[in-house]
C-alpha cells in the first residue's frame, strides 16, 4: 500500500473514493464538507437525507463512517466520516475515522482513497498531533484491496507537517 501526501483540492481527485469531514448530520457544512457537497451536486444531498431517515436518525457518530455514490466528482465514492471536537471528544476517535473509512473502502473494492486532515479545521485538532495519529492509523492498516491512500492537504502549512511527520 503506498501513502502519498499531496497538497490540493480534494474535490479534484480522481480515485476511487474521497473521505468528507463531515458533520454528524450529513447534510453538508463548511470547509471540506461543504466543498465536497458543491462539488458532488444535489444527489449527495439527497442520498445523506436517505441515511439519515433509515439508519443514522439521530446523525453519525464521532468515528463511524458511511458510503455514498460521488455523483459530480471525479471519485466513484464518498466515504463520510465524524471527526471528534477537540477538547470535547476522546482524541482516539480520529483513528477510528480513518480506521472506519478505510474498512469501508475495502468493503467496496476501492484501490484507492483520498482523505482530508480531519477535524483540523472547525473542530481544532492541532495538526501536528492529526499528522501523528494518521500515520499510525494509515500506516498499521494491512488491505489486500486498497493500493493507495493520498492525504490531501489544503493548505501549505497542514501540508509540510504531514509531509515531515511521514519522512520521519
Amino acid at each position: 500500500m503506498e501513502i502519498k501526501i499531496i497538497q490540493g483540492d480534494i474535490t479534484k481527485f480522481e480515485v476511487d473514493a474521497i473521505v468528507n469531514a463531515a458533520n454528524s448530520s450529513l447534510l453538508g457544512g463548511g470547509g471540506v464538507d461543504g466543498a465536497i457537497h458543491r462539488a458532488a451536486g444535489r444527489e449527495l444531498l439527497e442520498e445523506c437525507r436517505r441515511i439519515r431517515r433509515t439508519s443514522h436518525p439521530e446523525g453519525l457518530p464521532t468515528g463511524k463512517a458511511v458510503i455514498t455514490k460521488g455523483y459530480n466528482l471525479k471519485a466513484k465514492y464518498v466515504i463520510h466520516t465524524v471527526g471528534p471536537v477537540y477538547g470535547h471528544a476522546d482524541i482516539n476517535l480520529l483513528a477510528e475515522c480513518y480506521k472506519n473509512s478505510l474498512k469501508l473502502a475495502e468493503e467496496n473494492n476501492c484501490r484507492s482513497i483520498a482523505f482530508p486532515a480531519i477535524s483540523t479545521g472547525v473542530y481544532s485538532v492541532p495538526i501536528e498531533l492529526s499528522a501523528k495519529i494518521v500515520k499510525d492509523a494509515v500506516k498499521n492498516f494491512k488491505s489486500g484491496v486498497i493500493k493507495e491512500i493520498y492525504l490531501v492537504l489544503y493548505g501549505s502549512n497542514d501540508y509540510r507537517v504531514y509531509k515531515k511527520e511521514f519522512e520521519a
